[in-house]
């Protein structure tokens, strides 16, 4: 195996289950335990985490199926056997000490039943296997079934047969000893194969171990029952799906949809011939052994204009124009990153095969790659991936008519879609000007040398006393703003901001470690900014601005809250305007 385990106790708890599990159910057990196990330390982090798998039905059956184990209640003893073996191979011995020590007395009797009923030479010949566990060998051996005893029996006098014809020299002795193993394996051959044909009455109209319907253990089932039990079974997987995975992802679709069925028709007398046509030592193996010998599957039924109908639906789903990345706003302004899609076109002819191939063993739950021209999409926007929250959003009223409402739509428009890196400064100056004709911006009031005035782009500072007010409740560093000449009455007083041509600029920064993007939109008679970034980027702050009356001006604040407590105030600038 390729695999290492590098870097293991740097994973998270959730990250080293996957890691195990993924193990597990694509690879050899023994393989899996080896790449896991010649890591392990005293504290049997990783012994541990691999008995938390067990928990999951899915890697409980893939080993039970694997390993053609008779029953789910195997699978832990078996995997603690190999875990034992493992340990022994590299000479673990001060872990297999701490595992044993740390199993309670029921785990270890399990596990000590496991080994000495299936004759696991490595735990049986290790010190510290019998230091905990001899105490129940000879319940678990007295425990073992009697034509399993008695097959052993055969199999050492068989041993001792063939140990004497090889060792003795002498001719006489050699005949002699024959003879004698001769008439004692007679014997007991004859007294097994009495013991064999009751074993096989008890298997008469019954099904013999070893014979699957899929995944179904059809051992000792009735023969009158296989009808019922095929009919079951494909109504299973006829209401189960088929997963469609390609360059962009997964479709799941069920087999009545696609309109699949299964064919049963001839099942029943496969198997029922099948089990009655077994040799009389071919049945005595398959009971003693209990391992899966031969599967019998339901075979999808479907004609050339199922398969046409299906390739058109997966030409719907599945044929697309390559989308490249970047930041998507909905109908409702909300903002996502997009990662963006490649093209995709369906390779027809090479995906009729893969269906018909697929569709000859349908199971309850089925993967099918389909072939088809790929033409991959660039990502340039990755860097913006994070965004995911919107930190801020200030709204103000305007008269949505007018030069003054042409110009705020268009000063919105250009403002929509900011995006401002980590540490970068914007200029709104650079991002909504200049204010003049050649820009868009028509003729509108504004307040110019402390009188009022017209001039192009009159209604931009509303748009910039907007943005001030969402840029202060997300908390970010103001770097140049100046208040008006007059007080407006669309934000509270001292929290405004004024532009002008290009002397009077309003400036902010970006001081989170993360993107962020500035949405703007016009709804009717009024006007919303938002701010968003990533959820992490405040750190669990808040931020309020607010002003007060003082000697003439007003003073503005800003709030910064955290876990529902004012935590700092910050003194922001003093504003005093001209009475109208």
């Amino acid at each position: 195996m390729k695999n290492t385990v590098t870097n293991f106790n740097n994973l998270n708890n959730t990250q080293k289950v996957n890691y195990v599990k993924n193990l597990l159910f694509n690879s050899d057990i023994n393989d899996a335990l080896d790449v896991l196990l010649k890591n392990e330390k005293k504290d049997l982090q990783i012994i541990d985490t691999i008995i938390k798998t067990l928990k999951d039905k899915l890697i409980i059956e893939r080993i039970k199926a694997q390993y053609n184990l008779e029953d789910t209640k195997y699978v832990k003893p078996f995997v603690y056997s190999r875990i034992i073996a493992t340990l022994c191979f590299h000479n673990k011995q001060i872990i297999l000490n701490n595992l044993l020590k740390k199993m309670d007395e029921g785990q270890k009797k399990e596990v000590a039943a496991y080994e000495y009923q299936n004759k696991t030479d490595v735990s049986l010949n290790s010190k510290i296997f019998n230091k905990y566990c001899l105490k129940y060998k000879q319940e678990v051996l007295s425990s073992l079934e009697l034509d399993k005893t008695e097959v052993l029996m055969l199999d050492e006098v068989k041993e001792k047969y063939n140990s004497m014809y090889k060792n003795k020299g002498k001719k006489n002795n050699h005949v002699i000893y024959m003879v004698l193993a001769f008439i004692v394996l007679f014997i007991i051959t004859g007294f097994l194969i009495g013991n064999c044909i009751k074993i096989e009455k008890k298997y008469e109209g019954l099904i013999y171990p070893g014979i699957y319907l899929n995944d179904i253990n059809l051992s000792s089932k009735k023969v009158s029952e296989l009808k019922s039990i095929i009919e079951k079974e494909k109504n299973r997987i006829e209401s189960g799906t088929i997963t469609i995975t390609n360059v962009n992802g997964d479709y799941e679709f069920t087999y009545k949809e696609l309109g699949v069925k299964l064919d049963s028709s001839d099942l029943e007398k496969q198997i029922k011939d099948y089990n009655s046509n077994l040799s009389f030592f071919r049945k005595m193996k398959m009971i003693k052994e209990n391992k899966r010998v031969k599967t019998f599957y339901l075979n999808g039924i479907i004609s050339e204009d199922i398969i046409d109908n299906i390739i058109l639906l997966l030409q719907n789903k599945l044929n697309v124009s390559t989308r490249n990345d970047g930041i998507i706003i909905d109908d409702n302004h909300n903002v996502y990153y997009d990662k963006g899609i490649s093209g995709f076109k369906l390779d027809v002819d090479k995906t009729k095969v893969e269906i018909k191939e697929a569709f000859k063993k349908l199971e309850e739950e089925k993967k099918l790659e389909v072939s088809g021209k790929v033409i991959n999409h660039e990502v340039k926007y990755g860097y913006l991936s994070s965004i995911n929250k919107k930190v801020s959003t200030y709204t103000t009223y305007f008269v949505n008519a007018g030069n003054r409402g042409h110009n705020i739509n268009l000063a919105s428009t250009r403002l929509n879609g900011t995006v401002l890196l980590p540490g970068e400064t914007f200029s709104y100056l650079k991002v909504v000007g200049p204010y003049g004709a050649s820009n868009g911006y028509l003729p509108a009031p504004i307040y110019l040398n402390g009188d009022t005035s017209t001039a192009n782009g009159g209604g931009v500072c509303q748009l910039a006393s907007t943005l001030y007010m969402a840029q202060l409740k997300a908390g970010m560093q103001t770097i140049s703003r100046r208040g008006h000449t007059f007080a407006p009455n669309y934000v509270p007083k001292g929290l405004d901001a004024t532009v002008y041509s290009n002397t009077t600029d309003y400036k902010f920064k970006n001081n989170y470690n993360y993107p962020v993007y500035v949405v703007s939109y016009v709804k009717g008679n009024y006007l919303t900014v938002d701010i968003w970034t990533n959820e992490n980027a405040l750190g669990g702050k808040t931020f309020e601005p607010y002003s007060i009356a003082s000697n003439g001006g007003y003073l503005a604040y800003l709030k910064i809250i955290q876990d529902g407590k004012v935590i700092e105030t910050k003194y922001l600038d003093r504003s005093v305007y001209k009475a109208h």
